[in-house]
């Protein structure tokens, strides 16, 4: 649980993706998160994402259409969201305001970019998404940084999505099970321990095995201190594929 009344903390988010023809591909990034104890329920956080900075691609900076997509996401932030103080993110504040943030921004990012088919093509996409609340409220929850950042303990089965992963367009979904992984979670100072051997994909069946372990560490004030997470699929007549995901506080 939270044991705080304010925050203003700095992660740094790291994820490298290792090929079945063994190349690496490393993408960084750095976030700052601000707590703020709720006012009227007290056993609540206003939680504000501010959005990233310093992003990398294999230790250089973002550019080309990578840089455009980044763009269109940065132009959501800031985003507040009532949170539990043992970590659940419960809904949105401020959508409407944001949304509307956002369509100022993304009519200047297509003048900018002298209305090319792909930046129209990823505005649509991020417009799709932000329909309703709901839906990007949905969209949000299965983001990698939010997932593991905001992952609370509830005992059920959970699914974590690894998104365009093996391949583009594609996704890696495995289940850690509460109930039967009760027995290899260990609670201890070093925090909680997850480990699975399910894993599906979207539905190509191209998915013959997989393995992912989920470790998270708590600073004495209840945040994460670092997460880390390692998965492996094995995808047919390919080979393996392997994604680390490393969150550490600053």
């Amino acid at each position: 649980m939270y044991d705080f009344e304010y925050s203003s903390t700095i992660y740094e988010f790291a994820s490298v993706v290792t090929f079945a023809n063994g190349k690496r591909s490393e993408f960084k990034k750095k976030d700052q998160i601000l707590f703020n104890r709720d006012d009227t329920e007290k056993d609540k956080f206003v939680v504000t994402m501010l959005g990233s900075h310093d992003e990398t691609i294999d230790g250089n900076p973002v550019d080309d259409f990578n840089q455009i997509i980044l763009q269109f996401g940065k132009a959501l932030y800031p985003i507040k969201m009532k949170v539990s103080d043992h970590g659940e993110i419960e809904h949105l504040l401020d959508f409407s305001e944001m949304k509307e943030r956002w369509k100022l921004r993304r009519e200047e990012l297509i003048e900018y970019y002298e209305y090319e088919y792909l930046v129209k093509k990823q505005s649509h996409r991020y417009a799709v998404g932000l329909k309703s609340e709901e839906k990007f409220f949905g969209i949000l929850k299965e983001n990698m940084l939010y997932r593991l950042f905001f992952w609370y303990d509830n005992k059920q089965p959970q699914d974590l999505i690894l998104h365009d992963f093996p391949a583009r367009a594609r996704k890696a979904i495995f289940t850690f099970d509460g109930k039967t992984s009760i027995e290899k979670k260990e609670k201890e100072e070093k925090g909680i321990i997850y480990d699975t051997y399910e894993v599906h994909d979207e539905g190509s069946k191209k998915i013959l095995s997989g393995h992912a372990q989920l470790t998270i560490q708590f600073s004495e004030d209840g945040l994460p201190d670092r997460i880390m997470l390692w998965a492996r699929v094995e995808e047919k007549d390919v080979g393996y594929f392997t994604k680390e995901v490393v969150i550490k506080r600053l």
